[in-house]
């Protein structure tokens, strides 16, 4: 049995929709596909989430009956990871899981990794590997090299994720893809510190 047209166009192929249909608060339509893609790409991709069109968010419950069980169960998952500041990320650098949030000086949290082939155990304090019973929240030899390379080379750790963001243009503001604005110079939150806004000779320079 074919499906039957419903007279609107998926905004994103173009192509005229037969069957099911998801409309934006927009009042664009998308077809199945079209949407479950860009639901993809915003798991993928932080800076395309929450999934939107024209600049409006599509609400989640309009496209949940669409969506797999699966495909639920991870996007929400990605929700609440896009949704936490200040992140702790699985200390083993093959695994790199979403682990919670960080945790202030003033208390101690240590994660297990959910994965079954990982299980590593993270500081939630520090973000570093936890070692018991001698546990010190101080990055270890092997992070304070990657830590003082990538400082010589111009990029900064963020104090939300703790990403390493590039700086590439003159201005010390710098927004990281998890939304965290803060200083390169001091990594303070943007603008709380007193540290200059620009390099002089860094503006100069692409301009010349």
């Amino acid at each position: 049995i074919l499906s039957r047209a419903t007279g609107h166009n998926c905004v994103i192929c173009q192509d005229p929709i037969f069957g099911e249909e998801v409309m934006a608060p927009c009042n664009h339509f998308f077809d199945i596909g079209c949407i479950t893609d860009l639901f993809q790409s915003a798991m993928r991709d932080e800076r395309l989430y929450p999934p939107r069109c024209c600049h409006q968010s599509i609400p989640l419950p309009q496209v949940r009956p669409h969506l797999t069980q699966v495909f639920l169960a991870e996007f929400e998952l990605k929700a609440q990871e896009f949704g936490t500041l200040k992140r702790v990320y699985c200390a083993e650098s093959t695994c790199s899981r979403f682990l919670g949030p960080l945790h202030d000086e003033d208390s101690s949290k240590i994660f297990t990794c959910p994965s079954p082939k990982c299980t590593t155990t993270t500081c939630g304090k520090c973000r570093g590997r936890y070692k018991r019973p001698t546990h010190s929240c101080t990055p270890d030899a092997e992070t304070e090299v990657v830590l003082t390379l990538s400082r010589a080379s111009g990029w900064s750790r963020c104090p939300g994720c703790a990403q390493m963001i590039e700086l590439s243009m003159g201005c010390f503001h710098m927004t990281c893809r998890c939304k965290t604005e803060f200083c390169y110079l001091c990594r303070a939150l943007w603008k709380t510190c007193k540290c200059p806004q620009w390099d002089e000779s860094r503006l100069l320079a692409p301009a010349q």
